[in-house]
């Protein structure tokens, strides 16, 4: 953990914030409440982390991977606890959680041949329409299913922009 930069803590408290989601599977009163901190703390957090790195200079590879593995670590587990408590359709936590593993596989694909992909302004709308579309039902707002389904559109097309990029790596390498 000495090796660590800053903006790397502030991306490991999205795995911390993760496993804390399953709270909201209990009776707890205050399971909404808690959650919608852990969401504002999460998104606050994916905010920060990029910016603490830009200023300090201490972007990386690895810095960047391990902020993407804890962002879709963190929201996948919001999204498969509410879809499990029938607050969100399932099909909406499956058309993420297929995005994010190909995505995955991809910028797997390009670090390995040293490419690396940066993310889309669509990708970085799509989570903060995510996340606002989260806590908007946390509130118990009625319409946070048109910021979702915004959210999911963002998804779509921001996976194409992102293929586009990943099928010019490959066939580069051809």
């Amino acid at each position: 953990m000495k090796h660590l930069h800053l903006a790397q803590l502030i991306s490991f408290s999205r795995w911390i914030f993760a496993p804390l989601t399953l709270m909201y599977l209990t009776d707890w009163h205050f399971k909404d409440e808690f959650l919608l901190i852990l969401i504002i703390l999460s998104g606050i957090s994916d905010f920060l982390d990029g910016y603490v790195a830009r200023t300090y200079n201490t972007t990386s590879t690895l810095g960047a991977i391990h902020d993407f593995t804890a962002d879709k670590l963190f929201v996948l587990s919001a999204l498969l606890v509410f879809s499990v408590e029938g607050m969100i359709p399932t099909w909406i936590t499956f058309i993420f959680l297929y995005r994010e593993i190909a995505v995955m596989g991809m910028r797997i694909y390009t670090s390995f041949h040293k490419y690396q992909i940066s993310a889309g302004i669509l990708g970085k709308i799509k989570t903060g329409a995510l996340f606002v579309g989260l806590i908007v039902m946390l509130l118990g707002w009625s319409f946070y299913l048109p910021i979702l389904y915004f959210s999911i559109a963002a998804a779509l097309i921001s996976f194409v922009e992102y293929f586009l990029k990943f099928r010019k790596v490959v066939l580069r390498d051809k």
